[in-house]
């Protein structure tokens, strides 16, 4: 499944941007990076997004909650305020953004039942 170009959450668009590797992690040392100016982009290593499954998962995820951070502007806010804007800014992604299909194909192989 092809990642999305664009993610909304909130009222931010942000734009989905895969690098090369070499640029990304070789130079950089970063997996991902979201720049916190309009136009909002997140840049991901191709490689790893190529690759896809939990750890592509996991840094997109990251940056997007990065995107959380500086919409719910949390530095210096009490635990109670970072979770549940956390816990709201997740299910924004998980249910309403078009990242959904994408989070939910790389997962669905390492899903588990509770018993």
């Amino acid at each position: 499944m092809k990642l999305p170009k664009y993610v909304t959450v909130g009222p931010f668009t942000i734009q989905l941007v895969c690098v090369p590797h070499e640029l990304m992690y070789e130079i950089s040392e970063a997996q991902g990076a979201f720049l916190i100016k309009p136009p909002y982009k997140i840049y991901l290593d191709k490689e790893m997004i190529d690759v896809g499954g939990p750890d592509a998962v996991n840094v997109l995820i990251h940056e997007l909650l990065h995107v959380g951070y500086y919409q719910y502007n949390l530095k210096e806010k009490e635990e109670e305020t970072v979770v549940n804007s956390f816990g709201n800014f997740i299910t924004e992604v998980l249910c309403h953004s078009e990242i959904k299909d994408w989070i939910r194909h790389n997962t669905k192989k390492f899903a588990v039942k509770c018993e």
